[in-house]
């Protein structure tokens, strides 16, 4: 019996080395497959930082060349300002220049005051003001009838 109880402790023993190992490979599987994941974690993890750096520094050149292109907008918007500002400048020495002295002419012809309005794009005042500047000598008969005249 002794030899029985013996054989018995032992069997037991080899049992319970045997699940120890089989125990031990499944741990070691286990850490050999989280080491695994965890290299593949740490691998995706520097390719996301990768590709938030790159986007960062994407974003930041397109902030850039927006504010570039708002300047260079601004700038534009002046310049077209600016020739707007000389475009009526022109026009009003147009007007000084052309309008003006073609009216005074007309005036100093003998025309009448709705023919000089017409003909040069005056407003009634200044017909008015130009006639009584330059009109003088001009009986109110030649006005009238020089105003039928085309």
């Amino acid at each position: 019996m002794n030899e029985n109880l013996l054989f018995g402790a032992v069997l037991a023993l080899f049992v319970l080395i045997l699940l120890a190992m089989l125990m031990a490979g499944v741990a070691l599987k286990s850490i050999s497959t989280l080491r695994r994941q965890i290299r593949e974690i740490r691998q995706d993890h520097q390719r996301q930082n990768t590709s938030l750096l790159a986007l960062h520094g994407a974003m930041k050149m397109i902030s850039e060349d927006v504010i570039s292109h708002g300047q260079a907008q601004s700038s534009v918007r002046r310049t077209l300002e600016h020739l707007a500002d000389q475009q009526n400048e022109m026009r009003l020495r147009d007007v000084d220049d052309g309008l003006y002295p073609q009216a005074i002419q007309l005036i100093q012809e003998g025309r009448g005051r709705e023919e000089v309005r017409k003909l040069c794009g005056l407003t009634d005042s200044e017909v008015g003001l130009l006639f009584s500047l330059h009109g003088q000598g001009l009986g109110v008969g030649a006005n009238s009838t020089a105003s039928t005249r085309r």
